[in-house]
């Protein structure tokens, strides 16, 4: 089993009631980070990340009324931030590919557009590069892209009381 390091963003700060409670349940491999937006740092042993997510959310179910309102990850990037993570490429290069401008076509469409700002994601730019392109770049596990994704909407069917109708539309899609 590997050991998974990532984080679950609160929806608030646990009680101490609550803290002992959720350390019973199991979550003696997480540290609380409080303050105005807490979450857990959790080092969690499981055969995959989505399973070692999966399993500290079904753990914060020991407390009523504390849930994840994400799973943190750096997913997000401009053209500009790609560029500084891939260390080999400049952000006119990336620009031209995304453009269509250079390379097979296909470049990983933007996640957000707005005000002449797009954001893609990582997982999917830097997928693209290394299997289109032949870039030597390490592989991102999108696992983390998808729970947040999955925990986001979660949360906000939550807020609107509309939990079932999700799980409804979920089954179907």
């Amino acid at each position: 089993m590997t050991v998974w390091d990532f984080r679950i963003m609160l929806n608030r700060n646990p009680d101490d009631d609550e803290f002992d409670r959720l350390f019973e349940a199991g979550l003696d491999d997480c540290a609380l980070v409080s303050g105005r937006s807490p979450y857990f740092m959790c080092d969690r042993e499981a055969d995959s990340l989505m399973e070692a997510i999966l399993s500290v959310l079904v753990q914060l179910r020991a407390v009523d009324q504390l849930w994840a309102v994400g799973v943190q990850h750096n997913d997000g990037v401009t053209l500009g931030d790609a560029a500084r993570r891939h260390g080999g490429r400049t952000q006119a290069s990336l620009r031209q590919l995304a453009a269509g401008q250079r390379g097979p076509g296909g470049f990983p469409e933007p996640v957000i557009e707005a005000d002449n700002i797009s954001v893609y994601s990582w997982a999917e730019v830097s997928d693209w590069l290394r299997t289109e392109m032949g870039d030597d770049i390490p592989q991102v596990d999108r696992s983390l892209a998808l729970a947040d994704a999955a925990v986001k909407l979660a949360c906000r069917a939550r807020i609107m009381h509309r939990e079932n109708e999700v799980r409804r539309l979920l089954e179907v899609a």
